[in-house]
């Protein structure tokens, strides 16, 4: 009988495997390419549109990342109460654009663009702000997006399975009669963008793809240049819509929770089938230039101490006959483990050395990055990574070592297969390169006949060509500033409104069902192994790729070395396997081991075949015991400490984690409690490995996804394992919120950014009921969770102070700390000198909430289509069930705010606004930019300024 179960569940499990390996290809009437992929193992829908254009098709005028914001405005039906009344106004609007580009003299162009103001606000009175995003919140949808890349532009989102006709209209209804309104407003948050793109390295990327691309279309970045952004004609992105948002040039993909059949089909015609024909545009093809001999750059990085350089040699794109060769022949130098680059890193005698594939749809190349020990050589360096390179091209490797990197390869090709997610990835870029579904399973078959000769030949081609050398030169690109242009903000008249199209979504049924949560009994398995240890359990349906996690209860905000102690032993040997032979011997059974330190929690993950599972815990549970202490190991862990510690502040983005840690936590921030520089450099050896046995006293879950049954993994873990020295509790990672007695504004100088951070935080009473915490839940939201949110509309749909915004709460387990304080924090990134207009609007929010009915019910709906659609994967839900567990919850806490956020009424929230955030006279704010650019003085009308210096947030 259980042999007939077991051949019973595998067949099963097959079926399932293969159902969610097809993908059902066709054509609608118009020439759009649909593909269909049925997987119900998440409660959740993938929808995308592709489009072939981007960036390359446009150089350097940012016309195709325009488009894409314009392409959430609505639409002559959608977005408007009037589009004939609207329209004369929009005309207008863009013959005055075109006469801008065409206009040089300073004082006629801010004439021009104060005219386009005025024109702005007069046809905002037709406009319905934000009612696409609206409508995809209120009808199911979570995660909405875009994307422009250089071949490509994407639309996205998930959303759940019932509201798939409504989707369907939607998001063709937005690509038939695409309206260009909020432009002005929109090239703003553009600006922004760019902003940000510059203070996040943009300008490090502009400078390397134009030193590689040259005069070619990826040489210029996809936002275009300022110059550009500066003067865009609306009939341009016209042109640019009609010659390639054509049904022949776009895909359609469903990936998810659907049914394939002629009912789906029938209505993607009658939805999609509207989309306009057109001929299939002709695109410029883009090769990588050819690299002359001697090529060299400099390229400024702000980071100090190390030196840098990179190699980059022409490569192969994705399909290329050779690609996957080449491929391989990387993963020889560079696979993580033992890899002949890997090899100097693991005898520490580079800090870093990595062969990596870069690429684009025309063009690709190969990099190898160097970076020398701290005061070592680049030159003595660079002749390692060439020799290492020249051994592969010579063919010295083995067969073995061939054959374990192709398991490797075709191992992860299936992983990439598994989810929705996973897949949906997979199925746009596949569109987006003219290539199939089949195309790509061939190509994983085809790993598997690739010969050493072919790696050989693939290595000489590329590494034996030139090469550009790209040197690190310690520094800050030079920054362009553009000036607020002090335009009037949209007061939208008509934001309950709905346009004739949403009335028309309203007529469409919509099938009741019950938000799916997770069953803690049903969906996982659990085993104790003894009082300490429990076996979390979860099938893998889809293929013989096991995962297993060894997670022990301590983190490091309970004992800070704990965040050193995982660099540390991911460069360590044992007693009897120098660092290089233990990779070899992971390598040798095709699995690999990653060390992943936590706040909370401090993990040791396996990936495998699952006839290599015991193997692989046997040499797991020969590291636990027997890891040796290396100085080199130790010397690298510290030089790494010290270059973070250099680096810090020279970047915004670095400073905000830590700074506003400070903010909400204190002197308990872990940023402030981790060890100092001092207590880094005292570390020895026997310290850390001391603390690493200590560490494996501690309660520990064991997760396993993967075929082997619940028993077959117990018994294997108590044999192979050292889970009898588990005896100590889990550790207290607990910190409670700060509460402030005065309003504080605090300060942090990060010289020449181009944008300041602004982030409020507003410390709320405890919430002690789960009816509390739902209105909180539904409040937030409803407040900055998406884009239909109070500060999205109001900071950046309305007055163009920022590209991004947005909240989120700060909320303990209600099970284990009912009585703890809460928070909220809001984070905006502006340019510097809309700071004090971006901290009045934030504030004035914050103590007084508009209340827009229909934004409310839209906000209702993401949080129960957030929950559903982020329902764990297969290999994701035991951990989840654990996470709850751990935090107190017998259930789904999912369950319980599911039940209660659809009975919470609009004055319900505005009674919770009062009470615990407008009533707020102590709130404290953090601004992060140049000091140069910003008016502390200003700052004092929302409290005492206090400025932090480094030592402040950052122990």
């Amino acid at each position: 009988m259980r042999r007939f179960l077991l051949l019973l569940i595998t067949i099963l499990t097959c079926t399932v495997s293969r159902a969610q390996l097809e993908v059902k290809a066709f054509k609608l009437s118009n020439g759009m390419t649909v593909w269909l992929n049925e997987d119900h193992s998440q409660p959740k829908i993938f929808g995308a549109v592709v489009v072939r254009a981007g960036g390359k098709d446009c150089p350097n005028t940012g016309i195709a990342h325009y488009f894409e914001h314009i392409m959430f405005k609505g639409t002559d039906r959608m977005g408007t109460i009037d589009y004939a009344s609207e329209k004369p106004w929009l005309d207008s609007i863009s013959s005055q654009y075109d006469l801008l580009s065409q206009t040089k003299d300073d004082a006629e162009r801010t004439r021009i663009q104060q005219h386009i103001n005025k024109l702005s606000l007069k046809a905002a009175d037709f406009m319905i702000p934000n009612e696409f995003s609206r409508l995809i919140a209120k009808y199911g949808g979570s995660d909405l997006n875009a994307g422009t890349g250089y071949d490509m532009t994407f639309y996205h989102n998930v959303f759940m399975p019932q509201f798939i006709e409504q989707w369907c209209w939607l998001n063709s209804e937005r690509l038939i009669t695409p309206v260009f309104r909020g432009f002005q407003g929109e090239l703003e948050n553009v600006y922004e963008e760019k902003n940000r793109s510059a203070d996040g390295m943009g300008d490090v990327q502009e400078k390397i793809l134009g030193t590689v691309f040259k005069t070619q279309p990826y040489a210029y970045p996809i936002l275009g240049s300022t110059e550009n952004l500066k003067n865009p004609r609306l009939s341009d992105m016209a042109a640019f819509y009609k010659k390639y948002y054509v049904a022949s040039n776009m895909g359609l993909i469903l990936c998810g929770d659907i049914r394939p059949d002629s009912t789906l089909t029938a209505l993607l015609e009658q939805t999609f089938g509207r989309v306009q024909t057109g001929p299939v545009p002709e695109r410029s093809y883009s090769p990588m230039p050819d690299i002359q001999e001697g090529e060299h750059q400099e390229v400024k990085l702000p980071i100090p101490l190390i030196s840098a350089e990179a190699m980059v040699f022409k490569g192969a794109t994705d399909f290329e006959p050779d690609a996957a060769a080449l491929e391989l022949a990387n993963s020889l130098l560079s696979n993580g483990k033992a890899g002949l680059l890997d090899s100097l890193m693991n005898e520490h005698k580079v800090m870093l050395a990595l062969a990596v594939n870069i690429g684009f749809d025309d063009a690709a190349g190969s990099a190898v990055l160097i970076i020398p020990k701290l005061l070592g050589k680049m030159k003595t360096a660079e002749a390692r990574v060439v020799e290492q390179i020249q051994a592969v091209m010579n063919g010295q490797f083995s067969d073995s070592q061939l054959e374990a990197l192709k398991q490797e390869m075709v191992m992860e090709a299936e992983q990439s297969l598994e989810t929705i997610s996973s897949r949906s990835d997979l199925l746009v870029d596949l569109f987006s390169k003219g290539k199939t579904w089949q195309d790509l399973l061939n190509k994983i078959e085809n790993i598997k006949r690739i010969t050493k000769a072919d790696v050989v030949a693939a290595a000489k081609k590329y590494y034996g060509a030139n090469h550009i050398t790209l040197t690190k030169k310690f520094g800050t690109p030079a920054k362009e500033t553009l000036k607020q242009p002090g335009y009037k903000p949209i007061a939208p008249k008509n934001m309950n409104a709905k346009s004739v199209f949403a009335k028309q979504l309203e007529q469409i049924p919509i099938k009741q069902t019950t938000i799916r949560t997770v069953d803690f009994k049903n969906d996982v398995s659990t085993q104790k192994l003894n009082n300490h240890v429990t076996l979390y359990y979860k099938q893998n349906p889809i293929n013989d790729i096991f995962t297993f996690t060894l997670r022990y209860q301590d983190g490091d905000i309970h004992t800070p070395a704990l965040k050193i102690l995982g660099g540390y032993l991911s460069a360590l040997g044992t007693d009897s396997l120098k660092k290089q032979q233990l990779e070899q011997a992971w390598q040798h059974i095709n699995t690999t081991m990653e060390v992943v330190p936590g706040d909370v929690a401090f993990s040791l993950n396996l990936t495998g075949p699952d006839t290599q599972f015991v193997p692989a815990l046997r040499l797991l549970a020969h590291f636990l015991r027997e890891a040796k202490g290396d100085n080199e190991a130790l010397s690298e862990a510290k030089d790494a400490d010290k270059v973070d510690r250099k680096s810090f502040g020279k970047q915004k983005d670095d400073v905000l984690r830590p700074a506003y840690h400070r903010i909400v936590y204190g002197s308990r921030s872990s940023y402030l409690n981790q060890l100092s520089k001092k207590e880094i450099k005292a570390l020895k050896n026997d310290d850390l490995i001391s603390l690493f046995h200590e560490l494996q006293q501690y309660d520990c879950d064991l997760f396993y996804c993967g075929r082997k049954t619940i028993n077959e993994v117990a018994q294997a873990s108590l044999q192979a394992l050292p889970l009898q020295q588990c005896s100590k509790p889990i550790a207290d990672t607990f910190h409670p919120l700060q509460q402030y007695q005065e309003p504080t504004v605090f300060f942090y100088n990060v010289p020449k950014s181009r944008q300041n951070y602004v982030v409020s935080y507003d410390a709320i009473a405890p919430l002690t009921t789960a009816e509390e915490r739902a209105k909180f839940k539904l409040w937030d939201e409803y407040f900055g969770g998406g884009m239909t949110s109070v500060l999205f509309q109001n900071v950046r749909e309305f007055r163009s102070l920022a590209y991004s915004t947005g909240g989120s709460g700060y909320r303990s387990s209600l099970a284990k700390h009912p009585e703890a304080t809460l928070g909220y924090i809001t984070a905006t990134g502006t340019q510097a000198d809309k700071t004090m207009e971006t901290m009045a609007t934030i504030d004035s929010l914050l103590h007084q909430l508009p209340m827009k009915e229909e934004n409310l019910d839209a906000a209702r709906q993401s949080i129960l289509s957030d929950i559903q659609n982020a329902y764990p994967t297969f290999r994701s839900i035991a951990k989840y069930v654990a996470n709850q567990l751990r935090e107190g919850y017998t259930t789904d806490s999912n369950a319980k705010t599911a039940q209660l956020v659809p009975a919470i009424t609009a004055q319900e929230v505005e009674q919770f606004h009062q009470q615990h955030i407008g009533s707020n006279k102590n709130r404290v704010w953090l601004i992060i930019g140049d000091k140069k650019q910003t008016d502390l003085q200003a700052l004092t009308r929302y409290g005492k300024v206090v400025e932090l210096k480094k030592e402040d947030v950052y122990r």
